[in-house]
């Protein structure tokens, strides 16, 4: 007995060891597989357990180079109770397909590969893409059982068709390059937009679905904008799976046509049972042309930051000036985007370090319409938010000692300076490795929305807009949104929401409302503005 219990004691304590490193097998079906470990963890987590608050038993699998105690402890920290969300930590590299099967991704309903921290982050992304599928095609499927879902995120938009091609058939994989971009572009330009983008991006408020409506065949799609009163309609999904968001509004919806709406839940997509009538005498005529040439100065430099040269390029109107402060040496960038042709916005580069105060008052912040900070992404993360909100400071104090009316936008690379952000008083600002790791949540969990995500954030898809109330209602009219739908519609755009300016300050929606109850009164007033869904520039095909 004296030798039987030592020799059980050590068996037992082997076999606990061997289960905190993190090495048995998952034997869950129909979960949810996270590979690889960097901040995105945690956003991409938190959205998960808001998605499966409706589930009796969910699980969440993380495999990481990372010990199995810290990454639970680091888990407990960040994102903290896990709800109906059971979370499994297994220790492992996310690019060998024999540490990978660890986590059972065959029997997975979605896999979504985390970018790593790093210089190249893409390389570590493409080959966790080449073992899944290595992994799959060694251990097999079994059964009818559908392939799980794959998504993931790289750097530069180059590795794109790459990633998809390592990835296959079921793998959705976005650009941060473009979309922080598209965003950076387009909120710089209107106050208000990250704001807009968060709420439809995240599962903590309405989400966008596709439904059947049978009811609505034969109906033209304009005519469907007024017949919800709690949903908002965007767009159509066809037979074959293709979405138009926007469509033609005299196209005729058929049989096998889906309606794409936002709402609070797929169960909340119901037809109103009242027929809306319309207030003629609130209507106000559209708005003139908006005036032309635009001052833009961007302060600061990052592998992105080319690709919102372009974005600004193609969006600007004529007789647009767009200035590049930067403490990079920009001769390489000046070479590839100065030399424009005719109509399109002047482009001018100077390397300074843009942290000095002499050289943002030398830089005659008086002339610009909008600025624009650049987190440099080549930096550590909080090396460079350092760097970021230290300009956003001196920014905000010029602009308060000289009376300088320029709309002030940033971009933040670490989720935990988000509140310094707003302690430095930025107009709008994004935390871009948040809205990265909420579009990998929503893509997991409904993958026909990378279509949606490609035409939001792609180069020349429909935009999002936020424009002055006084283009489609009088001011003080007490109206409903069914009218301010019915005056967008005539513009040929959806209006899916407001923002009231006197809440514009103040937590956690700075006054944006989407998809607001249509049957609602409201009044507004001077400041307030309407979100716009309209066609890009690429038309309708």
């Amino acid at each position: 007995m004296s030798t039987l219990i030592p020799v059980i004691s050590a068996g037992l304590q082997n076999q606990l060891a061997r289960l905190r490193r993190g090495r048995s097998a998952v034997v869950e079906s129909g979960h949810t597989v996270m590979l690889g470990w960097s901040p995105h963890v945690y956003t991409v987590l938190r959205e998960l357990v808001e998605a499966n608050r409706n589930q009796r038993r969910a699980c969440v699998t993380i495999l990481a180079e990372k010990d199995r105690p810290e990454m639970e402890a680091a888990i407990r920290e960040r994102v903290g109770h896990t709800a109906t969300t059971r979370v499994v930590c297994r220790s492992g590299d996310p690019t060998d397909p024999v540490d990978i099967a660890i986590v059972n991704p065959s029997s997975a309903r979605s896999i979504i590969v985390i970018p790593p921290e790093g210089d190249d982050p893409d390389i570590a992304v493409v080959k966790s893409l080449l073992a899944v599928g290595s992994s799959q095609a060694a251990r097999g499927r079994g059964g009818d059982s559908a392939a799980p879902v794959i998504v993931a995120s790289v750097q530069e938009a180059q590795n794109l068709s790459v990633a998809r091609l390592a990835g296959g058939a079921t793998c959705h994989v976005i650009s941060a390059q473009g979309f922080i971009s598209r965003l950076m572009v387009q909120m710089s330009l209107q106050c208000g937009l990250s704001a807009v983008y968060t709420g439809l991006l995240d599962f903590e408020g309405d989400e966008i679905y596709m439904q059947p409506q049978p009811e609505l065949v034969g109906r033209t799609f304009g005519e469907t904008l007024a017949a919800y009163r709690t949903s908002c309609v965007i767009g159509l999904m066809d037979a074959s799976g293709r979405v138009r968001l926007n469509p033609r509004h005299d196209t005729v919806l058929r049989a096998q046509d889906q309606i794409v709406a936002i709402s609070e839940d797929d169960g909340t997509v119901l037809l109103s049972e009242t027929v809306p009538v319309v207030d003629e005498t609130a209507i106000s005529p559209p708005d003139g042309p908006e005036r032309p040439g635009r001052q833009v100065l961007m302060v600061g430099w990052s592998r992105h930051a080319p690709d919102i040269v372009r974005q600004l390029q193609t969006q600007l109107p004529a007789g647009s000036r767009v200035n590049v402060i930067a403490e990079t040496d920009l001769t390489d960038a000046e070479k590839v985007l100065a030399g424009a042709g005719d109509g399109v916005p002047e482009v001018s580069f100077r390397q300074a370090d843009t942290t000095r105060r002499e050289v943002l008052e030398s830089a005659d912040l008086g002339a610009y319409d909008h600025v624009m900070v650049i987190c440099p992404n080549e930096r550590n993360p909080r090396d460079s938010d350092a760097r970021t909100l230290t300009t956003l400071l001196k920014l905000r104090d010029l602009a308060a000692r000289h009376s300088y009316d320029f709309s002030l936008a940033t971009e933040i690379a670490d989720d935990r300076n988000r509140a310094l952000a707003r302690a430095a008083k930025a107009d709008d600002f994004i935390v871009s490795s948040e809205l990265v790791s909420l579009c990998l949540a929503q893509l997991s969990e409904n993958p026909h929305l990378g279509q949606i995500f490609d035409e939001l954030f792609g180069p020349q898809g429909v935009q999002i807009s936020l424009r002055p109330m006084g283009g489609y209602v009088r001011a003080g009219a007490d109206t409903d949104f069914y009218t301010v739908t019915a005056a967008a519609a005539r513009c040929g755009e959806i209006a899916i929401g407001h923002r009231i300016h006197s809440r514009a300050q103040l937590p956690p929606d700075y006054g944006v409302l989407i998809n607001p109850d249509k049957a609602e009164r409201v009044s507004y007033t001077e400041g307030d503005q309407i979100i716009i869904l309209s066609a890009g520039t690429h038309g309708e095909s």
